[in-house]
C-alpha cells in the first residue's frame, strides 16, 4: 500500500461495514462455541471447529485494524458473556451444519459487498481474504452435507430446447383463472426463502423454550408462528406448480429448557434473521413476474418488518442495542456551546 493510501481515513461505508461485520462474526463465534461443545458427529464437528478458527481470526483482524485507526471497538458479543458453559444441547447436529451453511452463505455475500464498498486498498484486501476463507469453508460444508445426504438441492427442471418469446399479458397475472407455471428464477427465490424460514422457525422454537424473560419468550413464539405462516404460503405456491417443497427441521430442536445463550444474543440473532428475510423478499420480488407472488412478498416484508421493529424495541428497552457508527449531529453540538 502506498504512503498516500496509508494517510487516507476510513470512509463511513468502511467503518460501518467493519463494525457490523465484527458484531455478526462475534454472534457466529458464540453459536459455534456451543455447537463445538455439544456436537457428537465428528465430521460436522470438524466443520464447526474450522469455522470457529476463521471466526476468531477475522475478529482479531478487525480488532487490530480498529486499534490502529484509533476507532472504538464495539462491545459486540463475547463468548464469556453470552454463552453458558456446559449447557445441554438445544439443537441436533444436522441442524448445526444447516445453520453453519447459512452462516457461510451470508459471509460470502456480506464480505463481497464490504470489498466492493471499500475505497482503501488494505480494507479491500482484508475483505477479499475473508471472502476467500468463507468461500473455501462453504465448499467444504456443501461437500460434507452431500456426503451425508442432507444437502438440499434446488428442484430439477427440463432443459430449454428452443428459443421462445412471451406473447400474452397473462404472463404477468396470477390473480384469476389458470396461473402459468413458475419460472426457474421464481422457484429459486421461493426455495431460498422457504429454507431460511425453516431455519428461523426452528431457532425461534428452540429459543422460546430456553429464554429467561417471558416477554422475549413470547416474542420468539410469535416469530415461530410468522415463519409457519410464510412457509405455508410459499408451499402453496410451489405445490400448485407441482414443485417439491423444502424439508422441515422440526426434528432439529431438542426438549432442553436450559439456555445455552443469553437472551440478548438470541434476540439479536432473530433480529438479524428478520433483516435477512426482508432483504431476501425484496430480491425475490424484483425477480418475480407474477403479480400474485409479488403481492405475497409485499405482505411478507410488512409482517417481518413489524416483527423486526418490535424486536429492536425489546432490545432498546433493555439497553442491549449498541449504537452503530453515525455522523455528528451538528445542530445538537451547536446548542451545547
Amino acid at each position: 500500500m502506498t504512503n498516500k493510501m496509508e494517510n487516507l481515513k476510513l470512509t463511513s461505508a468502511e467503518i460501518s461495514s467493519l463494525w457490523t461485520t465484527f458484531l455478526n462474526i462475534g454472534v457466529a463465534n458464540c453459536l459455534l462455541t456451543h455447537y463445538a461443545e455439544t456436537c457428537n458427529d465428528q465430521e460436522i464437528l470438524a466443520m464447526v471447529e474450522e469455522a470457529q478458527h476463521y471466526a476468531k481470526k477475522h475478529l482479531q483482524l478487525i480488532e487490530d485494524l480498529f486499534h490502529a485507526e484509533k476507532i472504538a471497538l464495539p462491545e459486540g458479543f463475547k463468548v464469556e458473556k453470552h454463552v453458558i458453559p456446559r449447557a445441554p444441547k438445544l439443537f441436533s447436529d444436522i441442524f448445526y451444519i444447516h445453520t453453519l451453511l447459512h452462516m457461510v452463505k451470508y459471509g460470502v455475500t456480506s464480505h463481497n459487498v464490504g470489498m466492493i464498498l471499500a475505497a482503501r486498498e488494505d480494507v479491500r484486501q482484508f475483505y477479499k481474504n475473508m471472502f476467500d476463507d468463507v468461500s473455501y469453508l462453504h465448499n467444504k460444508v456443501v461437500i460434507c452435507m452431500q456426503e451425508k445426504g442432507i444437502f438440499i438441492r434446488m428442484p430439477y427442471m427440463n432443459y430449454p430446447t428452443k428459443i421462445d418469446f412471451v406473447n400474452k399479458e397473462s404472463f404477468l397475472t396470477g390473480w384469476f383463472g389458470r396461473r402459468r407455471p413458475l419460472l426457474g428464477i421464481e422457484v429459486t427465490h421461493l426455495m431460498v426463502n422457504a429454507i431460511q424460514n425453516e431455519i428461523g422457525r426452528a431457532l425461534c422454537a428452540g429459543f422460546s423454550q430456553v429464554a429467561q424473560d417471558q416477554e422475549i419468550r413470547d416474542y420468539f413464539l410469535r416469530g415461530k408462528h410468522i415463519c409457519k405462516h410464510i412457509l405455508s404460503s410459499i408451499h402453496d405456491v410451489l405445490i400448485e406448480s407441482d414443485v417439491p417443497a423444502a424439508m422441515s427441521w422440526d426434528q432439529g430442536v431438542t426438549d432442553s429448557t436450559a439456555a445455552p445463550f443469553s437472551d440478548q444474543l438470541m434476540l439479536y440473532i432473530v433480529g438479524v434473521l428478520s433483516n435477512l428475510g426482508i432483504s431476501s423478499y425484496g430480491a425475490a420480488m424484483s425477480a418475480t413476474m407474477r403479480r400474485d407472488i409479488s403481492a405475497m412478498y409485499t405482505g411478507f416484508i410488512a409482517k417481518t418488518g413489524t416483527f423486526g421493529e418490535d424486536g429492536l424495541n425489546l432490545m432498546i428497552d433493555r439497553r442491549w442495542m449498541e449504537q452503530p457508527p453515525q455522523f455528528n449531529d451538528h445542530d445538537k453540538l451547536a446548542k451545547k456551546e
